[in-house]
């Protein structure tokens, strides 16, 4: 039942975040032109792949440590702060004296100060990253919800303040963004250290345990999200500032339906990493055959839908978003097979399969974005997209398929009793939502004692 509530509580912050991030997307849109929006994707986009770069697997090794290998908790956030700092504030000086050669090239459109913006915010970025995955790794879903929903809140009013009140464009976008995601790192500092008490420090023989596990989720970790964004520095390369902007906005729309596996998949890590390893592939089948026909039924309302939210919200200059808006989104469903299904392997220790699959799909959507940008533009970069997440998601399915003895239909496909799961939850919430009504019925029906 625990497992249960916060993979619910978890999903209903997914759903708010969802709103959020529209809200967010929808006024940058309205507020800058394509030109100006393309530059600040790339803003909001370059922090997250530089953190994929040099963070060596703590985040997972987090959860793991505490997780399966039942380390001490304070000992694992003493690493988790010494390492953010060091290795967040070294980076920053290293990219900053590259700065004029990464401004000519991936991230061509961007201001050197935009960009010193920018590497001050990854020892923040960091710090943010490996807090949240002790909250995870403690179970505490509550905290760890809330802090994503106050990020987020705080960076909606961080620019409607910037791009609202005082009219800036993309630069003061850019400067809400990094001063919104620093106190929203701050902030899980604060969270964590109402459950753990927080010592500086270095703890060696803890380090030398979570790095041969973390260098594995390293690799995983890099190589899947370079598949995920490295289209945008592909584009960034060969199109113009409004084409990023295009791109961009088709890729968030269609990645609303991964809050269905991320929110399943932030829950099951750390569930799969405590449990004995008999119920390992049961759980993870039983889990990705739900998640499987959740995510299909988003995905169908999506493509319905779709062809008028951009218009309507975005506006008519966003038009050209459709295209790689609907060549995504079967792959947007494919990719939530890997999203389940690489949490098994984290679990068992054994990301080279993830790695694998990572991989492959990488060199794949690398070599097709070079030959079909020049020539297709967004739509063909969309089109690589959906090949590597498909040939991504096939390996990993067939080596859990592999690995568990179980057939693909009891890991892909949802079953009569699972469907009957959904009625019952449905009558219970129906009976709880009831109760309460016929309680504030009565409630009002008593009068105060002495008087009206």
């Amino acid at each position: 039942m625990r497992f249960a509530r916060n993979v619910l509580g978890t999903f209903i912050t997914e759903v708010v975040l969802v709103g959020l991030n529209f809200i967010i997307g929808v006024l940058m849109a309205r507020m800058l032109t394509p030109a100006a929006r393309g530059v600040l994707a790339l803003a909001m986009t370059a922090p997250y792949t530089v953190t994929y770069f040099i963070d060596p697997g703590i985040v997972q090794a987090n959860i793991y440590l505490i997780g399966r290998k039942e380390r001490a908790a304070g000992a694992v956030v003493a690493n988790a702060i010494t390492l953010a700092i060091v290795i967040g504030t070294g980076t920053a000086v290293i990219l900053w004296l590259a700065r004029s050669v990464i401004l000519r090239t991936f991230l061509s459109g961007l201001t050197a100060a935009q960009f010193t913006l920018l590497l001050l915010l990854l020892p923040f970025f960091m710090l943010d990253s490996y807090m949240m995955s002790v909250l995870r790794a403690i179970h505490c879903f509550d905290l760890f919800n809330l802090r994503r929903l106050l990020g987020q809140l705080i960076l909606l009013a961080a620019m409607f303040l910037v791009l609202v009140v005082f009219r800036k464009a993309a630069s003061g976008a850019v400067l809400a963004f990094v001063c919104a995601s620093a106190t929203s790192a701050v902030m899980g500092l604060v969270f964590v250290g109402s459950k753990v008490r927080l010592r500086p420090g270095l703890h060696l023989g803890l380090l030398g345990e979570a790095l041969p596990y973390g260098f594995k989720s390293y690799v995983q970790n890099l190589v899947g999200h370079l598949n995920y964004r490295l289209d945008v520095y592909l584009l960034a390369m060969f199109l113009a500032p409004a084409q990023i902007a295009f791109y961009a906005i088709a890729t968030n729309i269609a990645e609303l339906v991964w809050y269905i596996p991320d929110s399943v998949g932030t829950v099951l890590f750390p569930k799969l990493s405590a449990a004995p390893r008999e119920h390992v592939h049961s759980m993870t089948a039983e889990v990705c055959r739900h998640t499987i026909f959740i995510t299909a039924l988003a995905t169908l309302g999506l493509a319905t839908v779709g062809w008028v939210v951009i218009p309507l919200f975005y506006g008519p200059a966003y038009l050209p978003a459709l295209i790689p808006l609907f060549i995504l989104l079967p792959g947007i469903l494919n990719m939530a097979v890997y999203k389940v299904l690489t949490r098994n392997f984290s679990s068992r220790d054994r990301q080279q399969m993830s790695i694998l699959a990572a991989a492959v799909a990488l060199i794949l959507n690398v070599g097709l974005n070079l030959v079909v940008i020049p020539r297709y533009g967004i739509g063909g970069a969309a089109a690589s997209s959906l090949i590597s997440y498909t040939v991504s998601a096939a390996i990993l399915l067939i080596a859990f398929l592999r690995d568990s003895g179980l057939s693909w239909r009891e890991t892909l496909v949802i079953r009569r009793d699972d469907l009957a799961r959904y009625v019952t939850l449905f009558e219970r919430g129906r009976e709880y939502a009831s109760r309460l009504f016929n309680r504030g019925k009565v409630q009002e029906g008593v009068q105060p004692v002495g008087g009206k």
